[in-house]
C-alpha cells in the first residue's frame, strides 16, 4: 500500500468510491466535491494497492483558524475505504496520513466533526460503525451527539403542513414581510446574522444566496431583518441554518421560513429533507411533522498523542502540487 496526494484527476474515482461506500448518503459524490474544495493543501490522501492500479481508499482534511482562545483545528472531513479492503488496515493507515499531514500543516488538536460553512455532517453517523470503531482505536475521544430530523415533503404537504399564505398575510399586518433573499441583501444580511448569532451562520448565508435561485429566505419589519432560513448552503438535500432575531420571537417568524424552504426543496426535486444539526427537535416535529432520524458522534483528541506515538514523522511531502 502506498500513500500520496490526490490529484483533481483522481477526483472521478473518489466520487465512484464515495458511492459505493457511503450508503447512507444518495449525495455521496457531490459531497466529495464539496469537501475537496475546502480541503487543505498537501491534506487530500490517496492509498494505492501494490500495482498503483487502485485505490484503495482516501481522506481529507481542512483546518479551522484559531479564534475565540481555541487553537487552530484540524478536521478529518471525510475518510472513505472500498468495501472490499475493510477491515485490512487501510483506514488506520490512511487516517494515520491524513493526520500527520494536519499537523504539519498547523493543527495543534485533531477532530472528527464537521467544519463549517461547508460540512456534510456534525460527526460520524453512527450507522457507518466501522468509523466510530477506527475513530476509538485511533485515540479519538467522543465530544458529543447530534441530531438530524427527517421532513417526509410529501406526506407535509399532503397534511397542509407546507401551506404559508394565511401565516404571511397574518405577519404582513403586524409590518412583516418574508420574501425570497435576494443577492444585494447580502453584505447587511450577514452583518445583522453574524452580530445577532454569531458562529458560522452569516458565512453559510453567503452560500445559500450565491445559489440560483438564492436558497435563503428573509422576514424584515421596518427595513431591518428580523428572521432567516437557508437550504442547500451547501448540501442539497439539508435544511438550515435558521434563526428569528430575540425581539421578533413568538411571531410564528420561524415557522413560516421553515416551511417556505422546504417547498423550495421540494420543488426542487427532495423527496426527505434532512434538517441539519437540529436543536430544537420540539419545534421542528410540531411545525412540518420532523421526526428524529439520523445520529452522529463527534470525536476529538490532541496530538501531542500523535507526536509521542511518531506520527509527526520528518520527510513530509506536504504542500507538493
Amino acid at each position: 500500500m502506498r500513500m500520496r496526494l490526490a490529484t483533481p484527476d483522481d477526483l472521478p474515482a473518489l466520487r465512484d468510491l464515495a458511492r459505493a461506500t457511503l450508503i447512507h448518503d444518495a449525495d455521496a459524490p457531490a459531497i466529495v466535491d464539496l469537501l475537496w474544495a475546502d480541503a487543505a493543501d498537501g491534506c487530500r490522501v490517496v492509498a494505492e494497492g501494490p500495482d498503483s492500479s487502485s485505490i484503495l481508499g482516501f481522506a481529507l482534511g481542512s483546518l479551522r483558524p484559531a479564534r475565540d482562545g481555541k487553537p487552530v483545528t484540524g478536521h478529518v472531513d471525510l475518510l472513505v475505504v472500498a468495501p472490499e479492503h475493510q477491515s485490512r488496515g487501510v483506514g488506520r493507515a490512511v487516517l494515520a496520513e491524513v493526520e500527520r499531514r494536519l499537523i504539519a500543516v498547523g493543527a495543534a488538536r485533531l477532530r472528527i466533526r464537521g467544519n463549517p460553512p461547508n460540512y456534510a455532517w456534525p460527526g460520524i453517523d453512527v450507522r457507518y460503525t466501522p468509523a466510530t470503531c477506527l475513530a476509538s482505536s485511533a485515540g479519538y475521544g467522543r465530544l458529543w451527539d447530534a441530531n438530524n430530523m427527517l421532513v417526509d415533503l410529501a406526506a407535509a404537504t399532503s397534511a397542509g403542513l407546507l401551506a404559508t399564505g394565511a401565516d404571511e398575510r397574518r405577519l404582513a399586518e403586524l409590518g412583516v414581510e418574508v420574501r425570497r433573499a435576494k443577492a444585494e441583501d447580502e453584505d447587511s444580511l450577514r452583518a445583522w446574522v453574524q452580530a445577532e448569532f454569531g458562529g458560522s451562520w452569516a458565512a453559510e448565508c453567503g452560500i445559500a444566496l450565491r445559489n440560483e435561485p438564492p436558497t435563503l429566505h428573509v422576514a424584515t419589519r421596518d427595513g431591518q431583518f428580523v428572521g432567516f432560513a437557508a437550504h442547500a448552503a451547501p448540501r442539497v438535500p439539508v435544511f438550515g441554518p435558521m434563526g428569528t432575531g430575540e425581539a421578533a420571537r413568538g411571531l410564528g417568524i420561524g415557522t413560516v421560513l421553515l416551511r417556505r424552504c422546504l417547498a423550495d426543496q421540494r420543488d426542487a426535486g427532495v423527496d426527505v429533507a434532512e434538517i441539519g444539526w437540529v436543536g430544537p427537535v420540539r419545534f421542528y416535529a410540531r411545525a412540518v411533522g420532523a421526526r428524529l432520524g439520523r445520529v452522529f458522534w463527534a470525536y476529538e483528541k490532541s496530538w501531542a498523542h500523535e507526536k509521542s506515538a511518531g506520527v509527526a514523522r520528518e520527510g513530509s511531502d506536504v504542500g507538493a502540487r
